[in-house]
């Protein structure tokens, strides 16, 4: 894979058992599948950043109030 990539900044920890959760609420779901369409996300990948922003100009406000630039390479997104 080419261009910039995200460390991985969660450590693995072993499994703990949910004694907690009921049959009901397993059943009920905690997520969806989503679409770039519904869920934009773009990604700062400056000088290894990695903050979330909605959209690209967002992106660009960022590095220009916080990194002082306006260079519009590395950034990730699977909206384009």
């Amino acid at each position: 894979m080419n261009g910039p990539r995200l460390p991985s900044i969660l450590k693995s920890a072993p499994a703990i058992q949910d004694a907690t959760s009921t049959v009901v609420q397993i059943n009920t779901g905690h997520g969806r599948v989503t679409i770039p369409e519904e869920t934009p996300i773009y990604i700062c990948a400056f000088q290894d950043c990695n903050r979330l922003f909605p959209s690209r100009e967002r992106v660009m406000l960022h590095r220009k109030r916080d990194h002082d630039s306006g260079d519009d390479r590395d950034i990730l997104t699977w909206n384009e």
